[in-house]
């Protein structure tokens, strides 16, 4: 998956590695070896940080990709991801919207062109 933009940078998670491991395998984003290595995963240079706190909220994660709806859906079949609802069509008609969740139970909101 080509992501575009990924917000926020600061993500709750009951099991670190697991979750990286999830955000790193379905979007495709790079880890930053070292001593972070298991912990921190990069978009644009950035890190996105990861924090272990089992009774956090969940927050909703948007990913911008560039790829479009059936390249999206074949990926998600790939890594047996499950959609959370049914896709919708974004306001302007030009893109669609997956919803997902990791396995901590954050809401994902992918969207793709049409």
């Amino acid at each position: 998956m080509r992501v575009r933009k990924f917000s926020p940078l600061q993500i709750p998670a009951k099991i670190v590695p697991n979750t990286v491991r999830f955000y790193r395998e379905v979007f495709d984003l790079p880890t930053e070896f070292g001593i972070n290595e298991s912990r921190h995963l990069f978009f644009d240079q950035k890190a996105i940080v990861f924090n272990e706190d089992p009774d956090a909220d969940p927050i909703t994660v948007q990913v911008v990709v560039r790829d479009h709806r059936e390249s999206v859906e074949n990926h998600f079949i790939n890594y047996e991801v499950k959609e959370s609802k049914p896709a919708t069509e974004s306001d302007d008609g030009r893109h669609v919207i997956f919803y997902l969740d990791d396995i901590d139970g954050n809401h994902i909101e992918v969207i793709a062109n049409k």
